[in-house]
């Protein structure tokens, strides 16, 4: 799926913290009818997401297979602080079903990608990762 074809797509991304709301603002900006859901009933971006993007539905609920059959989620966006054993069930879901799963770096590699289609755009990436020093390296 193209960051172009995200237009009107269902997208449903799990976990309201700092990288949820900014999958979330992405894939809004881009068209995209989104759901955040979440575990906690008022998780630390609550407020964010609903005064910044009215249009984005917020469900606190399990993650579940039945979540991924009711917001009718055609991409699924994780967030990387949830625990691989909250996920089994509804990673296992979203294969059954043929549902993309990806986070916030697939959105980067495919915005990369539509770039190099549309504009010839090709720059060369250096990504600091891992949980501690990227912000004593940048």
């Amino acid at each position: 799926m193209t960051l172009s074809t995200l237009q009107d797509k269902s997208v449903l991304v799990l976990g309201l913290g700092a990288s949820g709301l900014a999958m979330a603002r992405w894939c809004a900006r881009q068209g995209a009818q989104v759901t955040v859901a979440d575990t906690r009933a008022a998780p630390p971006q609550l407020v964010t997401l609903q005064s910044e993007l009215p249009g984005v539905r917020f469900v606190s609920a399990e993650l579940n297979a039945a979540l991924v059959s009711e917001s009718g989620a055609e991409l699924i966006l994780k967030s990387p602080g949830l625990a691989p054993a909250q996920l089994a069930l509804l990673t296992a879901a979203a294969k059954m079903g043929t549902v993309p799963m990806g986070g916030e770096l697939s959105l980067f590699a495919q915005a990369l990608e539509d770039l190099r289609q549309s504009q010839a755009y090709q720059p060369r990436v250096l990504a600091v990762t891992g949980t501690n020093g990227k912000t004593t390296v940048t």
